[in-house]
C-alpha cells in the first residue's frame, strides 16, 4: 500500500517532489523515482512485503519496463512460479515485480491474472506506452487530469493540485450529485478538471494519443443445480482461502471487528488460520445500537488481544482533517477514528466490507423489491399510471404548498409515482439521502447553480441499469458497483491510508467474488433473512447471540448528531457561509431547517445539512485557502 503519481509530457522534477511530498502519510518508509524522456514516475512506500528489496520503481529484466504500484497482488506466488518456469528472471522476493512480467507475457491483458487490490502506473521504454489501471473494486484511487499537453495522475487529488496550473474549481455536476447522494459516483471528483479513474478502467497513452478502457459490468451466472450444503462449504472454502491470502504480510496484521458476522467470520477464520492471537480493534459512539460489546463477545470467543475505542468528545473537532485525508467533503468519515487506533499496533488491517453486498444484507432493499414486483403483478399498468399521476400532483402541491414538516411523505409519494422506473425507485431506497425533485431544488440551491443545466441524476444511473435482470439484480447490481466503490471503499481506504495503515478486504478476494455471481439469491435473502448462508456459516464459527442479533449501521445517527453538536456548527458556517454567499445554496433553505428545534420528521434535510458543512470545511480548504497544504487549525477556522 503506497502513493503513487506521475507526468506524462513534461519533466518537471520539482512538481513530482511536490506530488509525492503531499502523500507522506501515504508511504512514511521510503520513496522512488523514475524519468526518461516526457515522463517522470513518483512512489511513496508503505513497507509491507519484502522490506528488504521491495523498493519502487521496479523493473523487468533489462530495465525496459518499469512499474510504481499501490496495492497488493494476492496470488503473486503462484504468478511468480508460473513466470519463473518461463524463464522471467525476478531480483525482489514483492508482489509487485510479477506484474511487470505479466505485462511482457500478455501486456495490456494482463489485468485478468491479478487478484487483489491496485493502481499502478506501468511504462514501456520500448513501445513509449504509459499504461496505468485501477483494480475491479476500485480498492485503490487513481485520479488524473490534464493541463495542456501534460497529463498529470495520482493516488490523491491534492497530490495534482501541486500544479498550480489546475484550477481549483468546484463542478456544479458533481456538486448537485453530491448534495442528493452524498458521495461522487464512477468518475465524478468535486474539481471541474480532475477525474477519477473507475474502478477497473485503465489508460494507455502511447505515442500522445490517449486511450481509455472501461470494465465490463458484472452479471449474475446462477448456477441452481447444488443443494445448500454445496454452497455453504463453497463459500467457507473461498473465504477461508481468502483471509489466509490476505494474511500475508511482513509487517503487523490486525482486523477492525465491528461485532458484525462479517468481520466477525474474518477474525473467526484468521483465528484459525494464525499461530499468533490476532489484533482486533472496534470503536463505538455510546450509543444503544453499537456492537462494542458484540465485539467483545468475539474476541472473547477465539481470544483476540483486542482494543476498543469509545467516542464520546466532540466528533467534528477533527473534521479539517478527515476531509484533507479523503480530498472530498464527506460527513461519514468517522472510520478516521479507528484506522488512528488500530495504525498504532499494526500496519494492515482486515475488514468485513463487502459481505453485504455479495451476500444479501441490505434486507429493507429487497424486500422492498420483493413488494414492488407484487404490485406491478397485481394491479393493471392502467391502474399504476393513474396512482402514479395521483401522487405526482401531490408531490407538486407538497413542494409549492405544503409546510416543510410534512417533507417526510415525498419518500412515499415518490415510491408511488416511479412505481413502474426500477432506476429512480432504487435512488429512493439505496441510502438516506433524499434525491430532490428539479422543483425542489429550486427552493435548495442558490443562483449560482442552474438547475436546468444540470446533468439529471436518474438519467446517470440508467446507464448502469441493465434492462434484461430485474429489479433486485439491479438493486444488487448497483450497490456492489457503485455505491459499495465509491462511497464504502473510498471512505475506508482513504481514512486508513492517512494513518498510513493498509486496509484489507477478503471479501472481495476474487475466488469469494466468483461463488457470490454464481450463488442463487435465495441463498443469500430467504423469508426475510438478509444473509442466509453466511449465518449458516456462522453458526459454525460465532456465538449465537452475534448470529441472531438484527443489522446495525456503523456511524452516528444523523439526528443523533445533528442535535448535539451538529446544528450549532451549521448555524455558525452556512447561513453566513461561502456556500450561501457564492451562491451554492439559498439563505432561506438553510435558516428554514437550521433555525428551528430539531424534530425527526426532518432528517433527511439534517443529513443535507451535515453533509454542506463538510463542503463548507471542504471549500475554505481546498478553494479559498492560498495554498494546498495540511490543515493546521482547529474547525472553527474554517467555519467562520
Amino acid at each position: 500500500m503506497c502513493g503513487i503519481c506521475g507526468i506524462y509530457g513534461e519533466n518537471n522534477t520539482e512538481l513530482l517532489k511536490k506530488m509525492m511530498k503531499s502523500m507522506d502519510h501515504r508511504g512514511p518508509d521510503g520513496e522512488g523515482t523514475f524519468e526518461d524522456k516526457g515522463i517522470l514516475l513518483g512512489h511513496k512506500r508503505l513497507s509491507i512485503i519484502d522490506l528488504s528489496t521491495g523498493s519502487q520503481p521496479i523493473f523487468n529484466e533489462d530495465r525496459s519496463v518499469s512499474i510504481i504500484f499501490s496495492g497488493e497482488i494476492y496470488n503473486f506466488q503462484e504468478l511468480r512460479e508460473k513466470f519463473e518456469k518461463k524463464g522471467h528472471k525476478f531480483y525482489t522476493n514483492t508482489d509487485t515485480e510479477v506484474i511487470v512480467h505479466a505485462y511482457e507475457e500478455k501486456g495490456i491483458d494482463c489485468l485478468k491474472d491479478f487478484n487483489g487490490m491496485y493502481a499502478f502506473a506501468l511504462w514501456d521504454s520500448n513501445k513509449k506506452r504509459l499504461f496505468i489501471a485501477r483494480d475491479p473494486h476500485g480498492m485503490k484511487p487513481l485520479y488524473y487530469t490534464f493541463v495542456g499537453n501534460t497529463f498529470l495522475f495520482a493516488s490523491e487529488i491534492k497530490a495534482i493540485l501541486q500544479d498550480e496550473r489546475v484550477k481549483r474549481e468546484v463542478d456544479l455536476n458533481s456538486f448537485h450529485f453530491f448534495c442528493n447522494l452524498r458521495y461522487l459516483p464512477r468518475e465524478k471528483t468535486m474539481f471541474k478538471d480532475i477525474i477519477k479513474l473507475e474502478a477497473g478502467s485503465y489508460i494507455v497513452l502511447e505515442q500522445g494519443k490517449f486511450t481509455k478502457k472501461d470494465m465490463a459490468p458484472r452479471v449474475f451466472e446462477c448456477e441452481d443445480n447444488y443443494d445448500e450444503n454445496y454452497w455453504l462449504s463453497l463459500v467457507e472454502n473461498a473465504l477461508m482461502n481468502a483471509v489466509r491470502r490476505h494474511l500475508i504480510s511482513d509487517v503487523p496484521v490486525g482486523i477492525n471487528l465491528s461485532g458484525g458476522i462479517d468481520s466477525s467470520l474474518v477474525t473467526a477464520f484468521a483465528a484459525k488460520i494464525s499461530d499468533a492471537p490476532v489484533k482486533t480493534f472496534c470503536m463505538g459512539f455510546g450509543e444503544a445500537d453499537d456492537e462494542i460489546e458484540d465485539a467483545r463477545r468475539v474476541s472473547d470467543y477465539y481470544d483476540t488481544e483486542h482494543r476498543d475505542l469509545l467516542i464520546k468528545s466532540k466528533l467534528s473537532k477533527d473534521y479539517p482533517m478527515m476531509i484533507w485525508h479523503a480530498d472530498t467533503p464527506k460527513r461519514n468519515l468517522y472510520p478516521y477514528y479507528l484506522t488512528e487506533l488500530t495504525s498504532k499496533y499494526v500496519k494492515v488491517a482486515l475488514g468485513g466490507l463487502g459481505g453485504d453486498e455479495l451476500f444479501g444484507g441490505y434486507t429493507w432493499k429487497y424486500e422492498y423489491a420483493y413488494r414492488t414486483e407484487e404490485i406491478r403483478k397485481r394491479v393493471s399498468k392502467d391502474k399504476r399510471e393513474e396512482y402514479s399521476n395521483h401522487a405526482k400532483k401531490l408531490l407538486e402541491y407538497q413542494i409549492r404548498h405544503g409546510h416543510i414538516d410534512d417533507d417526510n411523505y415525498m419518500e412515499y409519494l415518490k415510491k408511488i409515482k416511479f412505481i413502474d422506473n426500477d432506476v429512480k425507485l432504487y435512488l429512493e431506497i439505496q441510502t438516506l439521502d433524499e434525491v430532490f425533485t428539479k422543483e425542489y431544488l429550486k427552493k435548495i440551491y442558490g443562483e449560482k447553480i442552474k438547475i436546468d443545466q444540470l446533468e439529471d441524476i436518474y438519467d446517470y444511473y440508467g446507464k448502469y441499469y441493465n434492462g434484461n435482470l430485474t429489479f433486485l439484480d439491479n438493486i444488487q447490481l448497483l450497490d456492489y458497483s457503485i455505491k459499495m466503490v465509491d462511497d464504502f471503499i473510498f471512505i475506508d481506504e482513504s481514512m486508513a491510508m492517512g494513518h498510513s495503515l493498509e486496509g484489507r478486504i477478503p471479501f472481495l478476494d476474487r475466488e469469494v467474488v466468483d461463488v457470490s455471481f454464481r450463488m442463487p439469491f435465495d441463498l443469500k435473502y430467504r423469508d426475510g433473512v438478509g444473509k442466509y448462508i453466511l449465518k449458516k456459516l456462522a453458526k459454525k464459527y460465532l456465538p449465537p447471540e452475534v448470529v441472531t442479533k438484527p443489522k446495525k449501521g456503523f456511524g452516528s445517527g444523523v439526528f443523533f448528531s445533528f442535535n448535539e453538536e451538529i446544528q450549532e456548527l451549521c448555524e455558525k458556517a452556512l447561513c453566513d457561509g461561502n456556500i450561501v454567499r457564492d451562491g451554492f445554496i439559498d439563505r432561506a433553505y438553510t435558516d428554514r431547517i437550521i433555525k428551528r428545534p430539531p424534530q425527526r420528521e426532518l432528517v433527511k434535510h439534517y443529513a443535507l445539512m451535515w453533509s454542506l458543512l463538510s463542503f463548507e470545511i471542504w471549500y475554505n480548504i481546498y478553494i479559498k485557502e492560498g495554498k494546498i497544504e495540511t490543515p493546521k487549525k482547529n474547525i472553527d477556522h474554517y467555519i467562520r
